[in-house]
Order: structure tokens, then sequence, then C-alpha cells
């Protein structure tokens, strides 16, 4: 066994990683969103914390929890020392003579511990990457480390066993070929890595991340009930918001390809069909419509990076909120889409304020 396959010291490695990206954040980047869409930054860390301490258990041999909540509650100056803390216990647990001995007992099966190490080694270069991409430092990451993990995330993870992973892992994004080696290690684990773009494209992108981002940040942690209820004036619910911003996204990408026969309000049924889409039913849940907007996204996202003009056009059709005649370019779309998703997100704040306090900002 080499240094480079030696799972003690990958996950000495990974750690030492995990410390550097966590003490770049600065206070002003923990609200921005991660490629772990339910999570903004300061989650992440906090997730990355609650695993440390979660991986120290293990090498101590004590009995895990569940995946757990994130760790909350620690200012903006506590969170590398936090986690540099945890980190020390953890290698200290795990660098005893016999710790890679035997096997270990974790919440979801019975492992070899040398196979457990890696699952962490996995977890934390995977985050580290979710990171250091959420606050434009993904640069600075090693290599080695994700083409060490990547062989063991293939066999662990098949894209055949996702079915029995409880949602912890989202079906493989296909990346193309010759990706730098953590995108080829992010989307084998289901992130979506943003497209290669820049300029103006990079920048659609990013902002129509951010919106999306404050809208789902919205749901977190409440219930399908709670996402259903009316708390204002307004007949707008949280789960009704998300998926008529996943219908709008949706029909404006379809527009771009198809013209405006994709979003024809003609018909007899349109301005139903278009309110009710404003409304959670009772056979939807909040995580099938999270679902369904992510896999909108990952399309909208695709389109942006591949469409060979933005200034590609259609005739938009006829709506007494259009002027008559008038055409909108791929990009106006885009920037039409982007408005309506951050209008939304606001919508959606004030809803969740008032279900029970909860604030994305303040």
């Amino acid at each position: 066994m080499t240094d480079e396959t030696d799972p003690g010291n990958l996950l000495r490695l990974s750690f030492a990683q995990s410390a550097a990206v966590i003490a770049r954040v600065a206070p002003d980047q923990m609200e921005l969103p991660t490629p772990c869409t339910k999570w903004d930054v300061r989650t992440l860390i906090g997730h990355m914390l609650f695993a440390a301490n979660r991986i120290g258990a293990a090498g101590r041999r004590e009995a895990l929890p569940q995946d757990g909540p994130a760790v909350t509650g620690l200012g903006d100056e506590e969170w590398a020392p936090a986690f540099d803390k945890s980190a020390q216990e953890a290698l200290s647990a795990w660098g005893e003579p016999d710790a890679l001995e035997g096997e270990i007992e974790l919440p979801f099966g019975t492992f070899p511990s040398g196979v457990v190490a890696s699952i962490y080694v996995m977890e934390q270069v995977t985050h580290a990457w979710d990171l250091a991409r959420a606050i434009g430092t993904e640069g600075d990451l090693d290599p080695s480390l994700a083409e060490a993990i990547l062989p063991f995330a293939h066999r662990m993870l098949p894209p055949e066993s996702r079915k029995d992973t409880g949602g912890a892992f989202d079906s493989a994004v296909g990346v193309p070929e010759g990706a730098p080696v953590y995108e080829q290690l992010a989307g084998f684990l289901g992130r979506r890595p943003a497209a290669r773009t820049s300029g103006e494209r990079a920048d659609l992108l990013a902002s129509l991340a951010s919106a999306r981002h404050f809208l789902r940040f919205t749901t977190r942690g409440i219930s399908d009930e709670q996402a259903r209820k009316r708390t204002t004036v307004s007949e707008l619910c949280l789960g009704g918001l998300v998926k008529h911003v996943a219908q709008v996204e949706q029909g404006w990408a379809d527009f771009i390809l198809e013209g405006p026969a994709a979003i024809d309000f003609s018909g007899e049924d349109a301005y139903e069909s278009h309110a009710a889409g404003f409304r959670m039913l009772g056979s939807e849940t909040l995580e099938s419509l999270l679902a369904d907007y992510e896999k909108v996204a990952r399309r909208t996202d695709e389109l942006v990076a591949s469409l060979p003009d933005l200034d590609v056009s259609h005739a938009l059709p006829e709506a007494p909120w259009f002027p008559p005649g008038a055409r909108w370019s791929a990009r106006r779309a885009i920037l039409h889409v982007i408005a309506e998703t951050a209008q939304h997100a606001g919508h959606a704040d004030i809803i969740r304020e008032a279900l029970d306090g909860a604030k994305s900002m303040g």
C-alpha cells in the first residue's frame, strides 16, 4: 500500500484540504449557493463539521447516528477553528495502530475499517470541491485526492445502486470527456458541475443559480403540509411557487428551442392551467417538486452553455402582456427566467417568514 492508496494518509490529506478551503471563506460568502442545492455555504460547512465529528466517532468505534443535521450556531470566525479541532480529534482516533483493522458498523451497513475511512475521504474530498466551487477557489484543490478516490466511488456507488441510498446520492451526471478530475467525481456523485462557460454565459448561469438557491432555501426543513399552507392574504404557497417557477423555466427553455408554440396561451384551458401551476396538489410532495425543478435546471444550464448563439430569436406568442409582433432572443428569455425566479424567491421568503419566522437573510 502506497501513500496514494493508504486510507489513513488520504484521510489526513483530505482533512487538510477541507480545512484550507473553509479557512478561505469570507463572512460575506456564507450565504452563497453551493452545488449541494439545498445548502448554502454556511450549512455546507456545518455539515462538513458534523461529518468530521462522525469520522472521529467511527475511528473510536462509537455508535454512529443516522446522517444528522449540520452543526449550527457558530459565528463566522468560529467555523475554521472548530473544524480544525474536530479534524485533529478524528485523525488521532484513526492514527491508532489498529485503526485500520477489523470492521466498523455504520448506520447503513458494516464494512472493513479501511473501506469506512475511504467513504469519509470521498465525503471530504467531494464537499471540499462543493465549497471551493461556491467561493471560486476550486483551482487550489489537489487533483491527486480526486484521482485517488474516484475509482473507489465507482466501486462503492455504481449507478444501479443509487435507489438504495435513500436519496443520499442523485443519479450520476455526465461530464465532457477530458473534464477535470474533480468535475468527474462531482458529476458521478450527482452534482451538476457548472458548464465550462465564460463571459456573458457564465454571468447568466451564476445569476440564475443564485436566484434558484434563494427560492429553494425557503423550503428547508418544512413538511408537505407546510409547503401547501397559505400564510398570507395571497393564494401562493411555497410548494406552488417551486412548481410554478419550474414550469416557467421549462416553458422558456422550450421557447428558445421550439418557438412560440411552446408557450402558447391561446387554448381554452390555458389560463386555468397557468393558475393550477401555482397550486401544490394533494398527490404532490415537496421532494418531488424540488426533484422536478432540479431536472429542469440541469436542462436549462446545458442549453445556455451549448446554444450556438444567444441572439437567436422567436416571435412571442399572442398574449395580453406581450406587445404585438414582439420577438425575444434566447438571451432575453433567460433574463426573464432570472427575473421571475428572483421575484418569486422574494415572495417565498415572505411566505416562509409568516409560516415560522425563518428568514433567508438577517
